[in-house]
C-alpha cells in the first residue's frame, strides 16, 4: 500500500497538467458540439480517455496473457491513453436506425476496432406495446451497470466481475427481438419488458474464464480481437519445465454453424426499481475445432434488481451463475489424444453496487465483488478460481464535455490449479489506483 501511494504521488504531478490541458480542450469543444442537437438524424458521439494508473501486482497484464486480473501491470504505471471512443447513431427511415461503435486501445490486439455495429427497426405501435428488432453484432440487455455511451459505466472506471467478463466474451451477431407495454390503468408506472435472440459466434465463450480466471477492467472485446492466453506449462515426471505452450483466443468466432440464444423477462416500475431475469446459451459442440479454436458449451442464467433510494442513493445488484462444458488435453492441431476428456466446469459472479449523487456534478459509489470457478466433478474439487473484490470510485462532471474519475480498487483471489498446466499463484491480492480523464465531443447517442 505504502508503495502504490509513493508511485501515485510521483504520477499526480503529471495528473495537474493533464487536467489543465483538458479543461482547455473541453472549452474549445464546447460551441462545436452545441452546433448538434439529439434531434439530428445523424448523431455522433466522439470521446476521448486518457488515465494515470498505479498499480500494485506481481503478474503480467492478462491482455499480454498474463494471469494478473487487472487491465494494467506495474509496467503500465503513469499516464496512458485509455480508450479513443467513436459512437455513430443514424436515422434512414422513420423506424429505422443503424449504430456502430468504435474504439482505439492500445493493448492486446491494438488499433481501431468495432465493438457494436446493428441497425434497429421499431415498427410504429398501434397499441400499448411496443416491438423493436436488432439486427448486427450487439450486446444482450444483460447489463444494469453498463448503461452509458458505448457501453461503459457511469459509476466507475473498472466494470464489475460479471460485466467485465461480457465484455470480453459474449457478443451476439445475430438478431434480437424486444417489447414493452405498461401494465394497470392508464399512466401507470409499471411496465414489463421481454427479449430473445439467436446468433451466432461466441462459440468460444469461457475459454478465458478458466484461463485467466475472472477480472475487473473497463476494456472490451472488439469484432476481430485475439488475445494471447497464459501458456500451458509442460513438465517432466521431476516438475522440471520442458516448455511453454502459446495459445490465442478469439473469443467471436463461430466454430459449430449452430446458433446460440438468449432471452429475459423485466419488470419496471417508473424510474424508480427495475427487475430482470435472462438465461445464455451458446450452444457450441466441445468436440468442434476450426482455426485454432476449440469450442466451448457456456449457459448461463442471470438476474438483476436496480433500487432509486432516498437520499439520492441508488442500488444496483447482479448475480450470474453458469456452466462450460470443454474438452480438457486437446491438441493445437485439433486433434485428441486418448487422454483428453470432456470436463464441466461450473462458474458464479455477483456484485452489490451503491452510489450516491452530490449535488448535480458529483457521486460516490462503492461496489462488492464475489466470484468464483470450480470443477466440482474433479476428485481434488479443483478451483481454478475464486475471489473478491471492493471497489471506491469519485466521479465529477465538470460539463457536458468534461468529466474526472478517481477509483481505488482491490482484488483478493485464490488458484487451486494443477502447475503442470499453468503457472498460476495460489493466492493474490492486487490494488489499483486510477484518475481518468473524459473528452467528449457531439451529442450521446439515443440507445
Amino acid at each position: 500500500m505504502e508503495r502504490l501511494l509513493k508511485r501515485a504521488t510521483r504520477v499526480s504531478i503529471r495528473a495537474r497538467s493533464a487536467l489543465q490541458a483538458g479543461l482547455a480542450a473541453a472549452s474549445l469543444a464546447a460551441p462545436l458540439a452545441s452546433a448538434q442537437t439529439a434531434a439530428d438524424d445523424h448523431q455522433w458521439l466522439i470521446e476521448i480517455d486518457t488515465a494515470a494508473n498505479v498499480a500494485d501486482t506481481r503478474f503480467a497484464t492478462w491482455t499480454e496473457g498474463g494471469v494478473a486480473k487487472l487491465r494494467f501491470d506495474e509496467s503500465d504505471d503513469g499516464f496512458t491513453g485509455r480508450r479513443l471512443l467513436a459512437e455513430y447513431r443514424g436515422r434512414f427511415a422513420p423506424t429505422l436506425w443503424g449504430n456502430a461503435v468504435l474504439d482505439y486501445a492500445g493493448d492486446a490486439s491494438s488499433g481501431v476496432g468495432v465493438t457494436e455495429l446493428y441497425l434497429d427497426w421499431r415498427p410504429l405501435p398501434n397499441s400499448s406495446t411496443r416491438h423493436q428488432w436488432r439486427f448486427g453484432a450487439f450486446y444482450p440487455p444483460l447489463s444494469p451497470e453498463n448503461k452509458a455511451d458505448g457501453w461503459s459505466s457511469p459509476y466507475t472506471i473498472s466494470y464489475s466481475a460479471v460485466n467485465s467478463w461480457l465484455g470480453e466474451e459474449i457478443r451476439p451477431i445475430g438478431a434480437q427481438w424486444s417489447m414493452r407495454r405498461r401494465i394497470g390503468f392508464a399512466g401507470s408506472p409499471h411496465e414489463i419488458g421481454a427479449f430473445a435472440g439467436a446468433f451466432y459466434g461466441n462459440d468460444p465463450a469461457g475459454t478465458l474464464l478458466f484461463w485467466r480466471g475472472w477480472s475487473l477492467h473497463d476494456r472490451q472485446s472488439r469484432l476481430g480481437d485475439r488475445f494471447t492466453l497464459p501458456p500451458i506449462v509442460l513438465r517432466d515426471d521431476a516438475g522440471n519445465l520442458v516448455r511453454r505452450v502459446e495459445h490465442e483466443l478469439e473469443p467471436f468466432v463461430e466454430i459449430d454453424g449452430k446458433p446460440g440464444v438468449f432471452g429475459g423477462l423485466k419488470w419496471q416500475y417508473s424510474r424508480r426499481a427495475a427487475l430482470q431475469l435472462a438465461f445464455y446459451d451458446n450452444r457450441a459442440d466441445p468436440y468442434a475445432f476450426d482455426d485454432g479454436q476449440w469450442g466451448w458449451h457456456t449457459r448461463f442464467v442471470q438476474a438483476s434488481a436496480q433500487l432509486d433510494l432516498p437520499w439520492r442513493l441508488g442500488l444496483l445488484a447482479q448475480w450470474l451463475a453458469g456452466k462450460t462444458n470443454w474438452i480438457i488435453r486437446a491438441r493445437a492441431d485439433g486433434t485428441l489424444p486418448p487422454s483428453s476428456e470432456l470436463v464441466s466446469d461450473d462458474f458464479e459472479a455477483k456484485y452489490v453496487l451503491m452510489t450516491r449523487s452530490i449535488g448535480e456534478a458529483h457521486a460516490l459509489t462503492l461496489r462488492i465483488d464475489e466470484f468464483d470457478y470450480r470443477r466440482p466433478a474433479d476428485p481434488r474439487g479443483l478451483v481454478p478460481d475464486t475471489g473478491s473484490a471492493w471497489t471506491f470510485a469519485y466521479r465529477y462532471r465538470r460539463s457536458p464535455r468534461l468529466a474526472i474519475a478517481l477509483e481505488w480498487l482491490e482484488i483478493a483471489s485464490t488458484r487451486d490449479v494443477n502447475p503442470l498446466l499453468l503457472d498460476a499463484p495460489p493466492h493474490a491480492r492486487e490494488q489499483a489506483l486510477q484518475m481518468k480523464l473524459t473528452f467528449s465531443l457531439g451529442p450521446a447517442a439515443v440507445r
